[in-house]
């Protein structure tokens, strides 16, 4: 009687763990306002669009920092000339030193010769020494002026500072992910951010695992996900998992790195597989075991007999079963194990192609049926 066989052969085995999440952005920019208690006027962007650093996003009221721009160059004139003024003074202070340094030596000089009487020396030392006195006033209301300048000119950079930030920006590229600020609104530090930034438009898988499953996991472990509407699945790694678990849920929170990112719109739901382990075994189609009583055995045919084979199984997927032990590589097994065959049966072996090997297969008794994300046993 002829018989279809295959040749069992060995294939990579790769385990994987199954998991639903969402797509969200890896990195999310809250712009809250520089400047407080003021009037949105004008919002210059929309939630969708993509904007660079420093970019404009919105405008606030200006009327009052404006008005004190105004008042501010007026103070600033007036100190400037302040300033000149007793500069002025300071230079006349000088002069008048001056002279009454030279007076002084001039009688100094004199005054032993018998040329100038003492009381003379003497009003020359007090001139001298008040000419001192006021050049040190003048020295001392110059600095005072030039304090006073100063201070209206940082006064005018705080001035010109809340102007400009009053203009909100960007402060990183990416895509505005929501649009808070509402026109007529007032800045506030405890409200909302005016706008989250997704940061130069990167996007990742997160999902929820559960515990079981979480502690297999590591950094850099290959996935791939699944988006609705889209072919194909997207290659990543794990960037990131949680430092514990959530003890209401018992589930920890994976983040995984997309290497295609363009095109993805953060929220929408998808599907995962993380690769856990690797390793070589014999794939058989399934339909070549036959499972009873919690025992499998596999019809092997050897010089055109049958022989009943029991064999311990592992992982299966895709209509291919892992024989762990009990078959070598090389060996035709029938590829329907039925009731028919029976053991030193002799039969014609018609060799054919196994089905194609399946290489992935899910982690034992994982599954999808959580809509919640998280896998259940």
């Amino acid at each position: 009687m002829p018989v279809t066989a295959v040749v069992a052969q060995q294939d990579a085995v790769i385990e994987r763990i199954e998991v639903v999440g969402t797509l969200a952005a890896r990195e999310e920019i809250q712009v809250h306002p520089s400047v407080l208690g003021k009037e949105i006027r004008q919002i210059l962007v929309e939630a969708g669009q993509h904007v660079d650093r420093g970019e404009a996003l919105a405008l606030l009221d200006t009327t009052e920092a404006q008005m004190q721009l105004g008042k501010n160059a007026v103070s600033l004139l007036r100190a400037r000339a302040a300033v000149a003024v007793e500069s002025s003074r300071v230079d006349m202070a000088l002069i008048a030193e001056d002279e009454a340094r030279r007076k002084l030596e001039r009688s100094r000089a004199l005054q032993p010769k018998g040329a100038i009487a003492d009381n003379v020396l003497e009003e020359h030392q007090n001139a001298y020494a008040r000419a001192r006195a006021e050049l040190r006033l003048a020295r001392q209301s110059l600095e005072l002026a030039e304090a006073e300048e100063q201070m209206i000119a940082r006064e005018r950079q705080e001035i010109e500072l809340t102007v400009e930030r009053s203009t909100v920006r960007a402060p990183s590229a990416g895509k505005i992910l929501s649009r808070n600020a509402r026109i007529g609104a007032m800045t506030s530090g405890s409200a909302e951010p005016l706008f989250v930034i997704a940061e130069d438009d990167d996007m990742e898988f997160v999902a929820q695992v559960t515990e079981t499953s979480f502690v297999r996991l590591h950094q850099g472990m290959r996935a791939e996900v699944t988006l609705p509407g889209r072919n194909g699945a997207i290659e990543g790694r794990i960037r990131l998992n949680a430092a514990q678990l959530d003890p209401k849920t018992r589930s920890g929170t994976v983040r995984v790195e997309l290497a295609d990112d363009e095109r993805l719109v953060p929220g929408v739901f998808a599907r995962g597989a993380i690769d856990v382990s690797e390793r070589r075994n014999i794939l058989v189609p399934s339909s070549a075991v036959r499972s009873a009583g919690g025992a499998h055995n596999v019809y092997v045919i050897s010089d055109g007999v049958v022989n009943v084979r029991r064999v311990s199984v592992g992982s299966s997927q895709g209509g291919l079963v892992e024989i762990v032990d009990g078959i070598k590589a090389g060996e035709a097994i029938a590829l329907k194990a039925g009731a028919f065959l029976k053991a030193e049966e002799r039969v014609k072996a018609v060799i054919v192609s196994p089905p194609e090997s399946q290489a992935r297969v899910p982690a034992a008794a994982a599954s999808l049926e959580n809509r919640t994300g998280a896998l259940t046993r």
